[in-house]
């Protein structure tokens, strides 16, 4: 059998620039975190000769058919297609939070697929650089979808990182700030609003409006570079919670699908029970909300919240993994 572990990720400043859309002409900055949340895919070989049917593909879903052309998961398809594999597999999905929630979930479904399927097939692993790449290429240009770069990387590559985007490629670095990571880490918190949304219709709104958000981008860009120099030489984490805030201002003005009433009044009962900020993950509309939470503001702040809408996490250093059993 072989497993591939997949992490999600949590994307702090310059969500928006990752899109060539916009970077081919402005450089930009993101910086997120590959979070210990993962998704999981488990191969196994079957003989399909044995049977009436040729694959098995197990996920919220379940199916068994005797020709790739006839599966329904378009990633499932699509990928097994360009691989050439038509028999003898079983794969099962197993993912441990929600998608469409803005965590990167299916980009890191993505990754990890194409991951398992290489090793599967060449038994060796792909360096991330190229996993990076391939995951990009398959999800905009086989699927078709609106989605930037930053969650296939950081899927791929693990790490807290700043990825910088310019023309048509990238350029990763570690962060290794002076402050320390745990206590930092402590204070970050993810609300669920309870909505899953579809990143890509999202994002296509945005994509179509990128000319008149030029400076909305432009913004998010700088904030996302102030708060990249703070990580290289600040010692404490103050700076955090309101640069957070002040990227949610801007976000909620590239469309107004962005945010809601549900979110809006999420935000502003986590603000007055202590958060110093906040923004949504991903493409908006639902899913996530991080909240940074001094440790002297989380009693305040968790009496607020029921429980089972809030979950923490680490950092994940890893990337996706390749484990044989």
């Amino acid at each position: 059998m072989i497993v591939s572990k997949t992490p999600l990720r949590v994307s702090f400043f310059g969500g928006g620039t990752d899109f060539p859309e916009y970077f081919r002409n402005n450089n930009s900055r993101v910086i997120g975190t590959a979070i210990n949340k993962y998704i999981y895919l488990f191969q196994n070989k079957f003989y399909s000769s044995l049977f009436d049917h040729q694959l098995r593909l197990f996920y919220k879903e379940v199916e068994f058919v005797k020709d790739v052309r006839k599966i329904k998961h378009s990633v499932f398809k699509n990928i097994l297609k360009k691989e050439n594999v038509f028999k003898d597999i079983e794969i099962h999905a197993s993912s441990e939070l929600p998608g469409f929630v803005g965590l990167g979930t299916s980009s890191a479904f993505t990754v990890g697929l194409l991951n398992l399927i290489n090793f599967y097939k060449y038994k060796k692993k792909l360096t991330k650089k190229i996993l990076s790449e391939k995951s990009i290429y398959f999800e905009r240009n086989i699927l078709k979808e609106n989605v930037g770069y930053q969650d296939q990387i950081l899927a791929a590559h693990g790490g807290l990182n700043s990825i910088e985007f310019y023309d048509d490629t990238f350029k990763i670095k570690k962060l290794e700030p002076k402050f320390s990571l745990n206590k930092f880490r402590r204070n970050l918190i993810l609300i669920y609003t309870g909505i899953q949304r579809t990143a890509s219709h999202v994002e296509q709104k945005k994509i179509k409006k990128i000319k008149k958000n030029l400076s909305y981008l432009n913004n998010i860009t700088d904030i996302s570079n102030e708060a990249f120099n703070y990580f290289q030489k600040s010692k404490h984490t103050d700076f955090f919670g309101k640069l957070l805030h002040e990227t949610w201002l801007q976000k909620k003005k590239l469309h107004k699908s962005v945010s809601n009433i549900v979110i809006n009044n999420i935000y502003d009962k986590a603000i007055a029970s202590g958060a110093s900020g906040g923004k949504l993950l991903g493409a908006g509309a639902g899913g996530f909300i991080l909240f940074y939470v001094k440790e002297s503001n989380k009693k305040k702040f968790f009496k607020a919240f029921d429980k089972n809408r809030y979950i923490t996490f680490d950092f994940e250093k890893n990337g996706s993994q390749i484990i044989k059993i």
